[in-house]
């Protein structure tokens, strides 16, 4: 009876462990929506600002050949530096630390300022990205409906009111995705050289909405990524009094 029981629990553990993976992965999965100004993933991703990272599990650090990579990076590649689900979430907490503590150089630098603060987070994506090879469809795009319009025509249809600019769960929503992305590239966050400080005083709303929804010229259009609800809450906390870039 004993043995029987213990052949159930251990057929229970297994099982509840990999449901519990397969949920971490697919949260990663939502969490790296964040990621994609930078990366792509899947068959057909091509390097950005940062390496394609399809099948970067099992990849040393710094090995992508067309890719222009960060000294540092490259240093912790030669002396071994393994991509793996652990690895990663240690690199994603801050990778500049890491590279440091790594090499042992307090002068090594990552060309990543992107930092995820959540522990439950970075486990997660790197769980995702453990799941996602060269021979997978489509895995980059986000679970968003598809918009139909043209790029032209979505601007085109925006309109902001003084009732939407103002309301005050516009504005915190707006600062809640502010704060998740924009402040890598824009603001007191922003990684040197990367991108200019915004003087929104000198924009109008619709002008904002466009610069986010399509991109302009270094800057990724944000419409695969957020939804235009969201595009437009982000341009109302942009356009608030209590804007802090």
């Amino acid at each position: 009876m004993m043995k029987s029981m213990s052949l159930f629990a251990a057929i229970f553990m297994f099982a509840t462990a990999g449901a519990g993976s397969a949920q971490d992965a697919e949260a990663g999965k939502a969490v790296f929506k964040k990621c994609v100004a930078c990366h792509q993933i899947g068959p057909d991703a091509k390097n950005k600002v940062g390496p394609v990272l399809t099948d970067v599990v099992g990849r040393a650090a710094g090995s992508i050949q067309d890719f222009k990579y960060g000294k540092s990076l490259i240093a912790a590649g030669e002396k071994g530096l393994v991509w793996s689900e652990e690895t990663l979430a240690a690199y994603l907490e801050n990778p500049t630390n890491y590279l440091q503590t790594y090499l042992d150089d307090p002068k090594a630098r990552s060309s990543m300022s992107f930092k995820l603060k959540k522990e439950e987070d970075r486990l997660n994506v790197a769980a995702y990205l453990t799941t996602v090879g060269s021979d997978e469809t489509a895995a980059e795009e986000p679970d968003t409906a598809v918009e139909t319009r043209t790029v032209e025509e979505v601007i085109a249809d925006q309109v902001f009111t003084e009732e939407f600019m103002s309301d005050p769960a516009n504005f915190a929503a707006g600062k809640e995705l502010w704060f998740a992305q924009c402040t890598h590239c824009h603001g007191f966050k922003a990684y040197p050289g990367k991108a200019p400080k915004l003087k929104p005083a000198k924009y109008k709303p619709e002008f904002v909405f466009k610069r986010i929804y399509k991109g302009f010229k270094k800057m990724p259009a944000w419409n695969d990524v957020y939804t235009i609800d969201e595009i437009r809450q982000i341009v109302v906390y942009v356009k608030g009094q209590g804007f802090a870039p």
